[in-house]
């Protein structure tokens, strides 16, 4: 899968989501590789932003985490099925496997849109996690 044209968007809300997104792409082609080499798979860069998201979201503004949450919602909703796929399995379940282990889910779930939030209760159904009260 190529690099999609919203990626540079997606990635421009921080600095940090950016460089997570270059270090990926450095530890995928080696210390070998030329620049037309290929890039990682669309949702294993997604799951890096999810995860590095998750591990670094007090460094995140208020406005960034909803732009954040803005951009992948609009993929989900408006880019196909391909891309909302990869949106789901890459940076939302990294998203939730880092709620496994702590992060404080609660405190973004406000900015995730109608696409995202059942994405993630359908993902609890299917894995058997109890979905909490504040994710209805």
């Amino acid at each position: 899968m190529t690099t999609p044209a919203w990626w540079e968007e997606l990635i421009g809300v921080s600095a940090v989501l950016a460089e997570a997104d270059r270090a990926e792409i450095r530890g995928w082609r080696g210390p070998a590789a030329q620049d037309g080499d290929d890039v990682p798979p669309l949702t294993v860069r997604l799951g890096t932003l999810g995860r590095v998201f998750a591990e670094r979201s007090a460094g995140f503004t208020p406005d960034q985490t909803r732009e954040l949450f803005r951009l992948l919602e609009e993929i989900q909703a408006a880019a196909g099925e391909r891309y909302a796929n990869a949106v789901a399995t890459g940076f939302f379940e990294a998203l939730l496997n880092a709620w496994d282990k702590g992060f404080d889910l609660r405190s973004v779930w406000p900015a995730l849109g109608a696409h995202s939030r059942a994405y993630c209760r359908a993902w609890n159904g299917f894995t058997g996690v109890p979905t909490p009260d504040w994710m209805r």
